[in-house]
């Protein structure tokens, strides 16, 4: 999930049909825009209370998750906050709805070997305070992505610069693989000609004069977290914690001001979204359900489309290897075999989803169904578990050398998809001796537990890929760190050697068999137990016109915000 920014999905997505990943499609798919689907219902024929409300004619609304407020490029580490920035801060590359990187803030850039980058930057750009944007905010931004104290988890996207370590490590006062060529131009080195290296320069820039600090004091950038300002197309007016998010639109933007003048993100939840698109108190609904229910409300309000298309996303259940009981392979293996996936998949999903057993989208060109499947078999798991030495105790939960197959499983609240899945996951699981506990909290406390503390023997979340099928930030052993997304403490030699070939490899189709391997080793460790995978349906008023989201597109695209209107 690199810079693919595998942001870390709330799985409260997971009230999104399931959204994506792994591929969640149940087979391989074209990947183009999502297509509305119409109700037979014309709106002018029916009575649709979002062109009631009051500020109806100059403010869209749109219903999510909860962010956290982590507003600020390199810090976000959920979907929701990246909604924020990316609405705030523009990066030099964009990508088109086929997943083809585009310039953006760049006009264009060079590359012979994929080693040495030069950019071109726009000359009509301009952060929302009139500062023109230059190349030297373009190098702050990534000297503050390479301080000694950056916290953050996207170290990947300065690692492999060319002096970064002796930078980060060292007391060097810059990082040689960054030089300013003049305002406007600006070249990177890397230590190596990655095929990946394009999608490093995705990231927001930052104004310098704004975020400026000594080398070592970045408190002092991240002090500005909740004041974020950046050239992108919409400006934040205020931050409710719990509550929306609210923006205006920035008139001066260079590509020309969004359609939209006001932008609201609402945090909604499964109880609540449903009726407020009904009411019209939300002109949109990301990730919604996909399920019978809500597409009957749907259709029956004759002023809602769904605009459905193959998630880039999957859901899983994360282990800690940490834990002499689940770093034996035959136990998180026996796990898998005894949970029914599909039965899981076609209660909650209702035949929107699929079950998933490996880490790389459906849409991927990377994408192989040629992987265990795992199909549930409660005999095989006591045979793997019986194997393993894990004996039935007196209480039917089985036992090994003083230790019990008995864990807690830290999930979050608020989500028909975690509400479903308890008793069902616990009941199968109970037929192979296996007993577990589910402790539900709020979904930022449980992010911040599993990633920043570690302190878990397994939780479920989801993961919004990136592009790229490059995962090198989720599962790769350098991720292993505090605040890292490789906190279950997965460290495989081969794995390691897969994913940095991935990364060297620049053939399309040498690349593809590189990361199928990979795929077929993870699925055969399985640091996840991977659930399911599907379709995402953003649910969309008819008063909005071109919200036409996809696989590689979310609506902070250039392409559709700087298009959507209001009727």
């Amino acid at each position: 999930m690199r810079r693919k920014l595998a942001v870390l999905l709330a799985l409260v997505l997971v009230l999104s049909i399931f959204l994506a990943a792994c591929g969640q499609k149940d087979e391989p798919a074209d990947v183009g825009e999502g297509e509305p689907v119409e109700t037979e219902t014309p709106a002018d024929d029916v009575n649709n209370p979002a062109k009631g409300r009051s500020d109806a004619a100059d403010t869209l609304i749109i219903g999510t998750s909860e962010a956290k407020g982590e507003f600020m490029p390199g810090f976000s580490s959920s979907v929701y906050d990246g909604y924020v920035v990316d609405l705030i801060f523009d990066g030099l590359i964009s990508n088109d709805a086929a997943g083809n990187p585009v310039p953006h803030l760049a006009e264009k850039w060079e590359t012979d070997d994929n080693k040495t980058f030069t950019f071109y930057l726009r000359k009509d750009v301009k952060f929302t305070d009139g500062e023109p944007l230059t190349a030297e905010d373009v190098k702050f931004t990534y000297l503050l992505l390479s301080d000694p104290k950056y916290d953050g988890p996207r170290t990947s996207y300065v690692s492999d610069l060319v002096g970064y370590k002796e930078y980060h490590d060292g007391d060097a006062t810059d990082v040689e693989g960054i030089k300013v060529i003049d305002d406007h131009t600006i070249e990177f080195t890397f230590t190596e000609g990655l095929a990946t290296n394009i999608w490093n320069f995705s990231i927001g820039i930052m104004p310098k004069h704004i975020y400026g600090f000594e080398k070592g004091d970045i408190e002092t950038a991240k002090a500005k977290m909740l004041e974020p300002l950046g050239s992108g197309p919409y400006k934040l007016v205020k931050f409710e914690p719990k509550q929306y998010v609210e923006f205006e639109r920035n008139e001066d933007y260079f590509l020309g001001a969004p359609k939209v003048p006001k932008l609201i993100l609402k945090f909604t939840t499964p109880e609540t979204y449903m009726s407020e698109l009904e009411k019209g108190t939300i002109d949109v609904q990301l990730a919604a359900a996909t399920n019978n229910e809500n597409k009957e409300i749907i259709e029956g309000t004759g002023f809602l489309n769904i605009v459905s298309f193959p998630g880039n996303s999957y859901y899983y259940m994360g282990f800690n290897l940490r834990d002499p009981r689940l770093s034996d392979k035959n136990v998180r293996q026996a796990l898998v075999y005894g949970f029914n996936r599909e039965q899981f998949v076609n209660v909650y999903y209702q035949g929107y989803g699929a079950v998933c057993n490996q880490p790389i989208s459906q849409v991927s060109w990377a994408y192989s169904e040629d992987v265990n499947a795992y199909e549930y078999n409660p005999e095989k798991a006591i045979e793997i578990l019986e194997a393993a030495g894990w004996k039935e105790g007196p209480d039917g939960v089985r036992e090994k050398d003083g230790q019990r197959l008995e864990f807690i499983w830290d999930t979050y609240t608020e989500s028909r998809y975690v509400e479903t899945l308890i008793p069902m996951l616990k009941a199968d699981w109970e037929k192979i001796g296996v007993k577990v506990e589910a402790n539900l909290m709020e979904f930022n406390a449980l992010s911040e537990k599993v990633f920043d503390k570690r302190e878990f023997e397994m939780y479920n979340m989801g993961w919004s890929l990136s592009i790229d099928p490059d995962s090198y930030e989720i599962f790769h052993s350098s991720a292993d760190v505090p605040g890292g997304f490789n906190c279950m403490g997965f460290r495989n030699e081969k794995n390691d050697e897969l994913l940095e070939a991935g990364r060297r490899e620049v053939d399309p189709e040498k690349r593809a068999q590189i990361y199928q391997e990979w795929a077929a080793l993870i699925n055969e460790e399985l640091p996840y137990m991977f659930i399911n995978q599907g379709e995402n349906w953003d649910v969309v008023n008819k008063r909005v016109k071109n919200f036409n989201t996809s696989p590689y597109q979310k609506f902070t695209s250039p392409d559709i915000i700087l298009s959507v209107e209001l009727e």
